[in-house]
């Protein structure tokens, strides 16, 4: 099962790029995240997939937990 809510390293696997260039894809693509106590960033699954649709045109990713 995917986890609804991923943290940067867990959502630059998802998305099958370095934590690096995830970064600059975050940045040049506004994605959204949030901030939760302790400072974490986290990003929701849906709209990782709903990106990987609309501009990758690539197929359902699956995260191995």
């Amino acid at each position: 099962m995917i986890k609804e809510y991923l943290n940067k390293n867990e959502a630059s696997e998802y998305m099958g790029m370095s934590l690096r260039n995830f970064s600059r894809l975050v940045k040049a693509w506004n994605i959204p995240s949030g901030k939760i106590p302790g400072g974490r960033i986290i990003f929701r699954t849906s709209d990782l997939k709903n990106l990987n649709e609309r501009f990758f045109n690539a197929p359902e990713m699956k995260l191995q937990v």
